[in-house]
């Protein structure tokens, strides 16, 4: 009895040993029941074991044929009593059979039926939620099957970073229809099993190595297609956009969702609205670790006293005295690592942190201004402040309070607004300006000349004065710049403004903002930003040569 039909992924040396094991048992059964008497004493229905079996390895028609063979070897072919040589009555022995091939035909439906649910069943948990497309599961799956194999492939993140855009406020229906678009060119190209959704606005394509270099390319065609060109759906004209991550598994990777994270990795490179392909690169996914590792400890940095307020001298260069300071926050991270500056501040903008951090800066100057005020020495302080705290009122509220609280005046206080956060026409930006300008704060335009409009937003400003930004500084003595610079002290003078120059580090620098009227400087020319004790130095030796030199 050798089945013809070989069922799901069994392979050839598995069938055969399922083959020689429902033989052994006929045959063994057989000889049982004709060594114990015959079919008298029922050891014949021993026969539904390699029925059941037969049905479980081939399904209902070989468990069929398996019920029918059993029936016919245990009929006319075995005596009802071996002793006597009395034969079976032919209505049992049939009757039997018509058993026999019952049972094999319905355990081999009732097997292949669950079979049939259990594969519907994994088939819903592989596929896509949004598409008719495989999911992440899947993708797993097969990643670290193509890593058993140990061979090297391509996988390639498409994350659309408009999708969500076009659903909100264009048509929901339609994100279905832009996916399956490109999902079936990416498909056509790359193989029907080898694109799969992970998020909504995700596809992830598994390409091998072998092809990947063709298939890639094929790819970035397919992608700037969409790029160059809007889709037509409907009556809608749409233009996707989208960023591209590439990353290559050569064997260095303990598990599927590593590679993955890497492909990701690589499409956060350039800007978050940007389109583009980009390739994984280990400095990126070093940086990004950096990042999480500062979030997660820059809440604890004020508690563990690790951040602290050092201060820059401004230097009035027509009048040759110290003119103020400005009020920079540094980290010191478990007290030995320094934390820039450009590094923390915007994760701490990003995560909501800036405001506890601008509070205690703050605090800190205005405590200092008290101390240094008590010592005759009487200093102006500038500090920054983004447009959200500016329009914070309760922030607002308590800056006043505390400067209220200490024995310094608000005149004292010079606030910085960085002028590339100045949106033209912001109106409550600019009342709220005008309110605490009449309360008697000086307002600072920090980074002058980085803006996209800065004339036409500034003049909305009422600002005391205006700092040249360190960009402009560094090619001062570049003709056109100067010119241009020269423009700037122009356009502040005419309006009653002080200039201030930062970043200024060279005699040269100092010569030529001189040349062309600069009020004051800010810079390592005259110092690095000191810490109060050292300030005071400062202070004490620049008015000793100062007061020499008159």
């Amino acid at each position: 009895m050798i089945p013809k039909i070989e069922r799901g992924d069994k392979n050839s040396r598995t069938n055969l040993i399922h083959i020689l094991l429902v033989a052994f048992l006929v045959i063994t059964i057989l000889y049982f029941v004709y060594i114990t008497g015959g079919t008298k004493k029922g050891f014949v229905h021993l026969m539904y074991v390699p029925i059941i079996l037969s049905s479980l390895y081939w399904g209902a028609f070989i468990g069929l044929i398996a019920g029918m063979v059993c029936g016919i070897l245990t009929g006319p072919f075995m005596p009802m009593d071996v002793a006597l040589g009395i034969t079976q009555d032919p209505m049992n022995w049939i009757f039997r059979l018509l058993i026999f091939s019952f049972i094999g035909f319905l355990t081999g439906y009732m097997i292949d039926r669950i079979n049939s649910l259990n594969e519907e069943k994994l088939e819903r948990t592989l596929k896509s939620p949004f598409y008719d497309l495989p999911n992440a599961k899947k993708l797993f799956y097969d990643i670290e099957n193509k890593m058993k194999s140990e061979k090297n492939f391509k996988l390639i993140s498409i994350k659309l970073t408009n999708l969500y855009d076009i659903e909100k406020y264009i048509d929901n229906k339609l994100v279905y229809e832009i996916v399956n678009s490109l999902a079936e060119k990416l498909m056509h190209t790359c193989g029907h099993k080898s694109v799969y959704s992970y998020e909504k606005d995700e596809l992830i394509v598994l390409v091998c190595e072998s092809s990947s270099d063709d298939y890639e390319e094929k790819i970035k065609g397919i992608l700037e297609y969409y790029l160059d060109f809007p889709m037509s759906i409907n009556e809608y004209k749409i233009r996707l956009a989208f960023k591209v991550g590439i990353y290559m598994y050569q064997g260095e990777d303990s598990s599927p969702i590593e590679i993955y994270n890497k492909a990701r990795i690589a499409y956060e490179q350039g800007e978050v609205k940007e389109s583009g392909i980009y390739y994984y690169d280990v400095s990126l996914a070093n940086k990004r670790r950096e990042i999480q590792s500062i979030t997660g400890t820059m809440l604890e940095s004020i508690l563990k006293h690790e951040l602290f307020v050092m201060y820059q001298p401004k230097i009035d260069i027509v009048n040759n005295k110290i003119s103020g300071v400005e009020a920079l926050v540094r980290w010191k991270r478990n007290g030995n690592e320094f934390i820039p500056p450009n590094i923390f501040i915007p994760i701490a903008e990003e995560i909501g942190f800036i405001n506890k951090i601008s509070k205690f800066v703050f605090d800190c100057a205005t405590t200092q201004m008290e101390i240094w005020k008590s010592k005759g020495m009487n200093i102006k302080c500038a500090v920054n402040a983004s447009v959200s705290e500016l329009n914070d009122d309760s922030f607002t509220s308590w800056a006043g309070e505390t400067i209220d609280a200490k024995n310094i005046d608000r005149s004292d206080f010079e606030i910085e607004i960085t002028e590339r956060a100045i949106a033209y026409n912001d109106h409550r930006l600019i009342e709220k300006i005008n309110y605490l300008k009449e309360s008697g704060y000086k307002i600072s335009i920090d980074d002058f000349g980085t803006g996209y409009n800065s004339l036409m937003s500034v003049s909305e400003i009422p600002f005391d004065k205006l700092k040249i930004d360190k960009y402009f500084i560094d090619r001062i003595h570049k003709i056109e710049v100067a010119e241009l610079v020269k423009l700037f002290i122009e356009y502040a003078h005419t309006l009653g403004k002080v200039v201030i120059a930062e970043g200024v580090e060279t005699e040269e620098q100092i010569n030529i903002l001189k040349r062309l009227k600069c009020d004051e400087v800010q810079g390592y020319y005259y110092s690095r930003p000191l810490l109060p004790e050292e300030l005071e130095e400062f202070y004490l030796e620049f008015n000793k040569v100062n007061h020499e030199s008159a």
